[in-house]
């Protein structure tokens, strides 16, 4: 059975300088303009990426909300679906001081992936993905992953994934 993938164009890519974590979300600081409710992508180690909302701006400092929660920070979220008039306090917040990669891509397209390794996938598109583009691909069950279109041909396009690098030492 093929899988579907979505696959976000890159737009822009910049560092975050991530201040304060909860396992909902994040807030720091990024020279890339943003917009309320825009869908991004963050990265803490420029291999795997994790989609999320931008919920406030002010200036350059901006708060996401995570699609999915972060499991290595510790305490529990609020219950979203708790009732209106009950208080819910919200998650508990850590300061911190790293960098992350936050990325902004264009319109979402949806493909079918017809084959995949390790160092990328064979993607059947609908068109208008040319060759060089840099794409965020995510399916059910992998990593999001970076990758650059290095062919297109017939609807099919080739994605080859921007290699993990290696931890500094």
């Amino acid at each position: 059975m093929f899988k579907t993938a979505l696959l976000y164009p890159v737009l822009e890519e910049a560092n975050l300088s991530v201040d304060n974590i909860s396992r909902a979300g994040l807030s720091g600081r990024c020279a890339v303009s943003l917009g309320l409710h825009q869908q991004v992508h963050v990265s803490f180690d420029e291999a795997s990426f994790r989609t999320a909302e931008v919920r406030w701006i002010n200036g350059s400092r901006c708060g996401l909300l995570l699609e999915e929660a972060l499991p290595w920070v510790p305490g529990e979220e609020p219950d979203a679906n708790a009732a209106p008039e009950k208080y819910e306090p919200r998650g508990q917040r850590l300061t911190v001081n790293f960098f992350a990669t936050l990325v902004t891509s264009a319109p979402v397209s949806i493909g079918t992936i017809r084959n995949m390794s390790l160092e990328g996938m064979m993607i059947e598109v609908g068109g208008g993905v040319s060759e060089g583009t840099r794409l965020l691909v995510k399916t059910r069950g992998q990593d999001v992953r970076m990758g650059r279109v290095q062919w297109a041909s017939g609807g099919m396009i080739g994605v080859f994934f921007e290699p993990r690098r290696a931890a500094a030492d």
